[in-house]
């Protein structure tokens, strides 16, 4: 069978893929003319979602070997490229074009795309690499290795590099990853057994140590790979060398990873990640201007060329918020917040900087001007860093002012059920209890959020005096396994409003304990603000004292719990002084 001229051919090998195949196969419509699937064994429908896309679906026996599923999959193949994707990738749109991309060049056999590996998805923090995944379909680019499977290169002249289309790869839940990781490992064992000398499986048995949280193990192979692989293999030595100084790091040998950035910056002076790697260490060590000279180099390189891997933000937001910490150590504070704002201008997702602002103005501005200075700079367009200035504004006893920091993202129509429930909160304990209370009641019974929202949305009805009211919910709370530990002291709280006195009742409900669930609602309830309305305050201090009565019966640690408790806020308080009129030194 000979391939059809200027056609594109996506081929894969799938295994209880339902949950990612319809997202993956989405992303190629109009990139692709034809898709071969084979399944090496599914027992989920994966099978039925492939059929709704090619009628090119086949069963391949797995035998632990995924170079040869891989290779079945292009003998299936009429396309004359042949593109090639996981089941938890996909192509992020607006990237670019495949068939573009071949038609741009008629000396290319092969092209390397950039592979984004996510670290951190509610950051848009990603690790990016290159790896070739696309190339014409002769039996002279194969694949090969069990595990880790490459493909054969035999014309490096033929294969060119492109900055798109991008391939994003879905970040798994941590019990997948470590499943996947444990299972590789064991292959990667059994072919380095075979191939002892293989630089390309030491790597790679490295790579599993090291995301398995173990660099004791992974350190041998990724020290030997790095010293093998030569120079001028840019694809696998720069990871390895920044997975070595991270390992490093991770054994607190920073003077050994020191030494190593300190060589790479010869070797490699455009790598942008030995620069921001090299800052970490020095802010480790505390030595907080070198860290700022290799810092400000990282952020002078920016992406580096194509052929490094390379962690997204090493060279911006990530390195700028770095330089402001390390500014603030050395009491430099107006570099500090210019750092912090543009590295939240680098990456409005990336909202650590909004914690790091909020404690810097404190010594500038009232709370009211420090709101003021949040809206000037337009960060409530940004719902997350408005969430953690709300937050912020919560812990530190301004409820009133948490609220208004929610306000602009619910006029933009970015509301999130999370907004809403942080809005029902501070709503609530700023004294706007039936505001508050309309908010939560927003909150369906299939939200994360239902729960934590009914228990507030007790707090409010006893704060208005509703007990019986809110004692119905709090039964109603009980028929949830989740919810009966809180919803039990809710119960007791609300008899002792009542009655004056508690009741009896069980010490600990499933794996937590009421004294947790009652030092929770008593932490909240000191945010407390009561309002105009006629006995607010008297049911606030009634249900101070209950929740205290209530903490002291469960547990004889729990005088020490309260003491503790005061002891903190008194320790905050004098932190905030001492921050804020210079000492340093102290952080809130």
């Amino acid at each position: 069978m000979f391939p059809m001229k200027d056609t594109i051919t996506l081929a894969m090998i799938v295994k209880d893929e339902a949950k990612n195949l319809k997202a993956c196969l989405d992303s190629v419509k109009g990139q692709v003319d034809e898709i071969v699937i084979v399944d090496t064994g599914s027992t989920d429908n994966t099978l039925e979602i492939a059929r709704n896309y090619t009628g090119k679906v086949f069963s391949y026996p797995w035998d632990g070997d995924f170079s040869a599923a891989r290779n079945f999959a292009i003998a299936k193949a009429a396309g004359e490229w042949i593109f090639y994707l996981d089941a938890d990738e996909k192509l992020l749109a607006g990237t670019g074009d495949l068939k573009q991309l071949i038609d741009q060049d008629n000396t290319a056999d092969a092209y390397l795309l950039p592979l984004n590996n996510p670290t951190a998805d509610a950051t848009g923090e990603y690790n990016r690499f290159y790896v070739l995944r696309l190339f014409v379909n002769n039996e002279r680019y194969r694949f090969f290795g069990k595990i880790h499977e490459q493909v054969a290169i035999p014309d490096s002249k033929a294969v060119r590099m492109s900055e798109g289309p991008v391939i994003s790869h879905q970040m798994l839940p941590r019990k997948e990853r470590n499943r996947k990781r444990k299972r590789n490992l064991a292959l990667l064992k059994q072919a380095s057994r075979e191939d002892p000398e293989n630089p390309f499986l030491r790597y790679y048995l490295g790579v599993e140590w090291m995301m398995l949280g173990k660099p004791g193990l992974a350190l041998p192979y990724l020290r030997e790979t790095y010293q093998k692989l030569p120079a001028n293999n840019t694809l696998f030595r720069s990871p390895a060398l920044r997975y070595l100084i991270v390992c490093l790091q991770a054994l607190k040998r920073l003077d050994e990873a020191i030494c190593l950035c300190l060589a790479a910056d010869l070797k490699y002076p455009e790598y942008t990640d030995i620069y921001y790697l090299g800052g970490i260490l020095f802010e480790e060590k505390q030595e907080y201007q070198l860290a700022i000279k290799w810092f400000n180099q990282a952020v002078r390189c920016g992406t580096p060329p194509m052929l490094y891997s390379h962690m997204h933000g090493a060279g911006s937001f990530l390195a700028l918020y770095h330089l402001g910490y390390c500014h603030e150590r050395l009491g430099q504070m107006e570099n500090a917040i210019t750092c912090y704002e543009q590295a939240l201008e680098s990456n409005p997702k990336y909202v650590y900087p909004v914690y790091s602002l909020f404690r810097a103005l404190m010594i500038k501005y009232n709370p009211r001007h420090l709101l003021d200075y949040f809206k000037k700079n337009g960060y409530w367009g940004n719902v997350d860093a408005a969430m953690v200035a709300a937050q912020l504004f919560y812990a530190w006893g301004y409820p009133g002012l948490a609220c208004q920091c929610l306000d602009n993202s619910e006029e933009n129509g970015q509301q999130t059920e999370e907004s809403l429930f942080l809005q029902g909160k501070y709503r609530l304990y700023s004294g706007g209890l039936e505001w508050g209370l309309a908010c939560l009641d927003q909150i369906q019974g299939g939200s994360g959020f239902y729960i934590p929202a009914q228990i507030l949305k007790v707090m409010g009805l006893f704060l208005q005096g509703r007990f019986s009211e809110g004692q119905g919910v709090a039964r109603q709370l009980w028929k949830n396994r989740e919810a009966r530990c809180d919803a039990w002291v809710l119960l007791i709280l609300g008899r002792y409003l009542e009655q004056g006195k508690l009741g009896g009742g069980q010490k600990r409900i499933r794996e937590k304990s009421p004294l947790t669930s009652a030092r929770e609602m008593y932490e909240d309830l000191k945010h407390y603000l009561p309002g105009s309305q006629a006995g607010q305050k008297t049911y606030y201090v009634r249900m101070v004292n209950g929740l205290e009565t209530i903490m002291k019966s469960l547990s004889p640690e729990a005088y020490l719990n309260l003491l503790e408790h005061y002891r903190q806020k008194a320790g905050d308080i004098q932190s905030l002084a001492g921050y804020r009129f210079g000492n340093i030194g102290v952080t809130p």
